[in-house]
């Protein structure tokens, strides 16, 4: 599958994602949302490794 997205909609994606996944962490007990982390940091991860320079931007 492929998904064209511009800058502008990467950068929101990849912010949201990451500000959601810090509210999901802080969740007690953690095991009600692991799945939900886990989904999340392997988007994340796919969106780093497809634009490196998204790990530079201020979050």
């Amino acid at each position: 599958m492929e998904l064209e997205l511009s800058n502008a909609e990467l950068v929101f994606l990849y912010g949201t994602l990451k500000k959601e996944l810090e509210k999901l962490e802080a969740i007690k007990p953690a095991s009600m949302v692991k799945s939900d982390i886990k989904l999340y940091k392997s988007i994340i991860k796919k969106m780093e490794t497809s634009v490196p320079r998204l790990k530079d931007i201020p979050i």
